[in-house]
This record gives structure tokens, C-alpha cells and sequence, in this order.
């Protein structure tokens, strides 16, 4: 990225005027109140350029909130809709997972039936069970955590090449003994899916789930040259409130775990049937959707302050997606965006869930960038290393400054840091604070990266 430029800076202002005033306008209101709290929550995310995407939330059969903010294109400066098409990523498993049980009620195949019986020379196939695959307890690598896959996913493959890829390597633990999620498991249930039912993945899916349930604009991503009317591109955060291009990915290597694209309206249309039996017997759906550990069948099964809530999210890059389901309540929150951040679900999607629910709200974290000077900025840019205890143990990571901020980069990855004051900063990614450590000298020696209850320390490792 270069520095700033005339031309960055327009831009800069003119879509930070369209984020404010592109809200679409809502439908099927029916409780102001609610619709108040609601955008008074998102009105912080939406002023700092931190949220772009849509929001539905429903109660008791009715639509009470329905808006979309931020741009679907912004380099064509589109707004996006409540009827814009997003990716959902992992929000797809639930719908691989019900075809699986749809074939188990047609008695094609049984959860507890082996790999081995639909895909033969799978290494130890004869071990592991569809049910392991669709509890995520197979032990089968992660697919995405292989050193080449951001190469190997930018070209198409079947779901025989995808499986192929992680085939042979080693279980991280023996089948059914503990719980690790991949999503490997689920480009093996699409595969299986295919040998069974003798369709290809998506086409199995628009007939037997997405066309009953009434979603017409819904799909499975499985050809990068198709046109898909009033899709979102998928973007990351970058700068105080800017956003840049997400890694380009070739849909096809998600197949199963994570391909589909959606909007509001269809995903509150499966809602909706998930309530019937349109798609799955409701003995089925009492039998596999149930509390367990992690993700079963493509949901977490939860308790949020005292409310039992099946949910399912997903983040693929350039993409984030949530859909909350309290059905004790009968209320749902669906909240798709095209940003690789995960404001969107924690702390958006949950907030949203409270509000409905009648109840208070985390207060959003502090979002508004602070004025630093960028001699400031350029004295913490340097190389740092984490140690053991981190996501990527021993982990070196850079920090440049990126116009009005500093940016983070491990690997290709890469994390905007906005400032709050001299020494700490917002990620805009995962919201999480980097308080940066200052020696005698009042020099960088380190920072301290505060995430989810936990603090990772890096020290700096360049020369300064």
C-alpha cells in the first residue's frame, strides 16, 4: 500500500458519506422501541466505517428490523440492500448437514454408517463415521491450516480433489476420542453426498432444501465465471475506517463447509422452516439438534445469558455471516457482512440478540480513532515476535504504518490497528487492543495484544 494520496483521500470521503447515509430503509416494523435500541446500537460501528453488511432480526413470525449499510462494491460505490447476496461461509454446514439427514430419513444412508462404505480408499475410513464428520470428533486435519492452501484455493477443484488433498495426512487424534473443528470433515460429507444421491453438490441442495424452503436467492458458488446478480465483494478492513480487496479464493474448495451465498430474506425463509417440517422430520431435528460439544450438525447449541440459542457462523475472506436462532422466544437475528471482521458476530449479532430478547446489551467498545502524530506511528513500525502461548506459537509479525494507523501483518494476514491513544490500539478485525510497551528510553520494546480474556505478549526484535 502506498502512502496517502489526493485520490485515497476523496475516495476516503466520499464512502465515508455514503456509510452514513445508505441505510436502507426497514420493512415489517412493528416495534419501534426495539428498532430504536437497535440503531442506536449500530449507530457507532456504522459512523466509524466498522460494519458494512445487513441486518434482519424477527420476533414471534414478525419482521421488526431489516436494514443494510456500507457498500456491496466499493470501488463502483454500490450501496448494499436488504436484498444483496452475500457469502455465508460456514453458515453453509447446516445445510450440508441436513442433506445428510434427509438421506438418512430416506434410508440411503445412516449418521453411524462408516467413510469406508461411500468412499473406499479414504484412509481410515473403516474407523471413522459420518457422525464424526458431522460433530467435527474425526480427528481429520484442517484443510485450511496447510501451508499452501491460500495457493491450492485459488483454483478450482471437485470435491474428489478437495478430499484428496487432505486424505493422507495424519488424525490429530483418534476418531470419536476428543473434538477439533475442520473443515475438511465437511468437504468429505459433500463428496459422500454426491456418491449417494448421485447429484452434484449444489444441485442436490437447490432441489431438495433451498427450493422447498421458498430460497430463490440462494446458491452454492461452484463456478468462478457464472454472474450472481447483486452479490457483495468481499473486502478487509484496512486504515482508521477504509477497507481493501480480500485475497481472491475460488469458491469451490469451500464446498460443503462453506460455499453458499444467501441474503436476508432466504436465510429468515430457512428459519422459518427449520420450524416445520418442510426439510427434516421434527423426530429428526429433535435428535440431532441438541446441546453437545462445539458444533453438531452445523450448530452450536448454546446458553446466552440464560437463553437457549442455536447459532451458526461462518467467516471466509472477505465475509462474515451470523444467524441466531432463540426458539424458546421464537426470535431470530441474521446479520451477513462483506468484511473479514468478526464485529459483525461478537460484539453485533449478540448485542442484537439481547436487545430483542429485552435485554441490555454489552456497551460497543470504543471505536473512535485518535489523533496521533505519525512520528509516533513510525517509532512502534518494526519486527516483534510472540512466544509460545499464541494462535501461531513464536509467531514474527510486522508493524508499518498504514496512513492514519499502523498495520499488522503475519504472513499474508494482515490486521488494522487504530489508534485509542498514544500506545493503544484497535484491531479492526477481531477487536481486539494492542498496548504497545515502551522501554527507559520511551522506545517500543513490545506490545501486549488483548483478545478474549487473554494477553499475548510480543517483544520487539529489530534493531531500534
Amino acid at each position: 500500500m502506498t502512502g496517502p494520496t489526493a485520490r485515497t483521500a476523496a475516495i476516503s470521503a466520499i464512502v465515508c458519506i455514503l456509510l452514513l447515509s445508505c441505510p436502507a430503509s426497514s420493512q415489517n416494523v412493528s416495534d419501534p422501541p426495539v428498532v430504536g435500541q437497535i440503531e442506536a446500537y449500530l449507530k457507532p460501528f456504522v459512523d466509524t466505517g466498522n460494519f458494512t453488511g445487513a441486518i434482519l432480526v424477527a420476533r414471534k413470525k414478525r419482521v421488526i428490523f431489516r436494514r443494510a449499510y456500507g457498500m456491496a462494491n466499493y470501488e463502483l460505490l454500490v450501496p448494499n440492500s436488504p436484498d444483496t447476496r452475500f457469502h455465508i461461509a460456514s453458515v453453509s454446514k447446516p445445510f450440508t448437514a441436513m442433506a445428510v439427514l434427509q438421506l438418512q430419513e430416506q434410508g440411503r444412508l445412516n449418521v453411524t454408517d462408516l467413510v469406508a462404505k461411500f468412499v473406499p480408499n479414504f484412509p481410515n475410513g473403516d474407523r471413522i463415521t459420518l457422525e464424526h464428520l458431522l460433530t467435527h470428533t474425526s480427528g481429520i486435519p484442517n484443510v485450511n491450516d496447510l501451508p499452501d492452501y491460500d495457493t491450492f484455493a485459488r483454483s478450482p477443484h471437485t470435491p474428489a480433489e478437495l478430499v484428496a488433498k487432505f486424505a493422507n495426512l495424519p488424525l490429530d487424534f483418534q476418531p470419536g476420542t476428543d473434538y477439533r473443528y475442520s473443515n475438511s470433515n465437511y468437504n468429505l460429507l459433500a463428496l459422500i453426498l454426491e456418491n449417494v444421491s448421485g447429484e452434484p453438490y449444489g444441485d442436490y441442495l437447490k432441489k431438495h432444501i433451498l427450493e422447498p424452503a421458498g430460497m430463490k436467492d440462494t446458491g452454492h458458488d461452484g463456478d468462478a465465471l457464472r454472474l450472481n446478480p447483486l452479490a457483495a465483494s468481499g473486502y478487509e478492513p484496512v486504515g482508521v475506517s477504509s477497507y481493501e480487496k480480500a485475497p481472491y479464493l475460488d469458491w469451490t474448495n469451500k464446498t460443503g463447509n462453506g460455499s453458499l451465498y444467501s441474503t436476508l430474506d432466504d436465510l429468515y425463509r430457512f428459519d422459518r422452516a427449520l420450524n416445520t417440517d418442510t426439510l427434516l422430520k421434527k423426530s429428526t431435528r429433535d435428535q440431532y439438534f441438541v446441546e453437545g460439544k462445539g458444533n453438531r450438525f452445523g450448530w452450536f447449541q448454546r446458553k446466552r445469558a440464560g437463553h437457549r440459542v442455536m447459532s451458526s457462523n461462518g467467516r471466509s475472506p472477505g465475509f462474515t455471516a451470523q444467524l441466531d436462532r432463540f426458539p424458546d422466544e421464537d426470535a431470530t437475528v441474521i446479520v451477513l457482512s462483506n468484511s473479514y471482521s468478526t464485529v459483525s458476530q461478537d460484539p453485533i449479532a449478540v448485542a442484537l440478540g439481547a436487545i430483542v430478547l429485552g435485554d441490555e446489551p454489552e456497551q460497543p467498545p470504543a471505536l473512535q480513532a485518535a489523533s496521533i502524530s505519525r512520528g509516533t506511528l513510525e517509532s512502534y513500525a518494526g519486527q516483534y515476535q510472540y512466544g509460545p502461548d499464541y494462535f501461531v506459537p513464536n509467531a514474527r509479525v510486522t508493524i508499518t504504518v498504514e496512513e492514519n494507523s499502523l498495520l499488522l501483518t503475519i504472513g499474508t494476514f494482515r490486521m488494522a490497528l487504530v489508534p485509542l491513544s498514544t500506545t493503544e490500539f484497535l484491531d479492526r478485525t477481531f477487536l481486539g487492543h494492542v498496548v504497545i510497551s515502551l522501554n527507559d528510553k520511551g522506545k517500543a520494546a513490545g506490545f501486549t495484544y488483548r483478545y478474549s480474556g487473554r494477553d499475548f505478549v510480543a517483544h520487539r526484535v529489530d534493531a531500534r
